[in-house]
Order: structure tokens, then sequence, then C-alpha cells
């Protein structure tokens, strides 16, 4: 095997929340050797910034609706086995546990952990025997919070890192892995671009510098390709040296 066939990803790919930042980064890398890219988000038409992904189909969902994720995935494997998933959806939450309400934190963790929850669930009639999940946690679940999310937020990621964990054990026997990344701040419309906030935010990595989307997408290839075929429950960590603390 090559290098190049190495980290190449072939199947059918499903990105959920891949009509912009990270999940958009995700779909155009592998939309250059993949069978097929599907793309769900919650706009009900297909978004602008797709334009430039003409062969990629497109399905208006909800990680919080399990109805409508189950129909869009039974409607894309009729074109064949699910075989590399990234689940990118979310949101942040930058409150501190005595400044966050009741439904603000309930909210985060709906959308964040059990958004992940119901998309696996969905996804599992649909797979392939070889097939590799994403999830998305963050640095935030390890430094519980912080400069990019209040400690409901790195509780939600946290759950995420958890889940990895469990379904990684729980379907190794039909041949599935499931591993997340932990992106730190990247520039993405989460984070803006006030200079202010992008300066915070730099001084908390090592490395002097936020993340692009490519940086985290290239991960998520890595772990969906054969080069990370004995990767399985683990968390990677994209963030600069940034959960170091």
């Amino acid at each position: 095997m090559t290098r190049q066939t190495q980290f190449d990803v072939d199947g059918n790919v499903v990105i959920v929340g891949g009509a912009s930042g990270i999940g958009l980064a995700v779909a155009h890398l592998a939309a250059h050797t993949a069978k097929t890219v599907s793309i769900l988000d919650l706009h009900e038409e297909r978004p602008e910034s797709l334009a430039s992904l003409p062969d990629a189909s497109y399905s208006s969902a909800d990680v919080l609706d399990d109805r409508r994720l189950a129909d869009c995935f039974a409607t894309i494997a009729e074109r064949g086995p699910i075989d590399r998933v990234f689940v990118s959806a979310g949101i942040t939450l930058p409150k501190t546990i005595a400044e966050v309400s009741a439904s603000d934190a309930q909210r985060c963790l709906m959308i964040n952990l059990m958004g992940s929850i119901n998309t696996l669930s969905a996804l599992l009639p649909h797979l392939s025997s070889d097939a590799s999940v994403v999830l998305t946690a963050s640095v935030a679940a390890h430094t519980g919070g912080g400069f990019v999310g209040g400690s409901v937020y790195g509780a939600s990621k946290a759950g995420v890192v958890g889940l990895t964990r469990g379904a990684a054990r729980e379907l190794a026997p039909r041949g599935v892995r499931v591993n997340c990344v932990a992106p730190g701040a990247t520039y993405t419309g989460m984070v803006g671009d006030d200079p202010a906030v992008v300066d915070r935010l730099t001084s908390g990595t090592l490395l002097g510098r936020l993340a692009s989307p490519d940086d985290i997408a290239n991960g998520v290839l890595y772990l969906w390709s054969p080069a990370g075929s004995y990767l399985t429950g683990t968390t990677l960590n994209i963030n600069g040296g940034s959960h170091l603390g």
C-alpha cells in the first residue's frame, strides 16, 4: 500500500453538520477520493456554502430529531452501506455555572451529547462492516471549559469522550471503529473575527495560533483512513497543546 493510499478515504461518506466550519472542510477533503459524500445540516434548502461540492448530496436534519436522522440515513444507504461518518454538529456555551440558565444548559447538553447519541443510534442499521465514525469533542472536555466555553459546555464534550470510548467497545465486534477529535479554538463562525477574542484564544495555545478548519479535517481523515485502522476509542487532540492547560 502506498503512502498516498494509506491516507485516502473511499466509500460512502456522511458528514453531520457539514455546511460550514470544520464539517465543510472535511467534506472538501473527502470529496477527492470518496465514492459519495452526503451532508446533513439544519438548513431547509441546500446552502450556498456547498456550491463548490456539486456532487455531494444534501439533506436537512436536526440531530435532536431521531426519526428524521433515521430517514436520512436510510435514504443515503440505498446507494450502499455507510463507510465513514463525521459528526460535527454542535454549539458552544460561553457561560459560567453561575451565569448559565437551566434551559441553556439543557440545550447545550442535548445538542452536543444527545445529538451524538441520536446520530450513532440512527446510523447503526446502515454502517458497513468496517465503518469508521468520528465524533467531535473539544479541548474543553480536558480543561473544563475556559477560553472555549463554560463548564456546562466542557461537560457536554466530556460526555462525547465517554460516549466515544463506550461505543468503540460496544461496536468493535461489528468491525466498527469509533473515535473523536478534540479541537481547540478554530477559525470558524463560532470564534468570529474580534481581534481581542482571537488574541485571548491564541494565548491559550502552545503553538501561538488558532487552528484552521483544515487542521481538524486532516485529523478526521486520518482516523477514517487505512493509516488509522488500529485506532478506536481514541480522542485525537488537535488543539495546539491547549489541552495541557
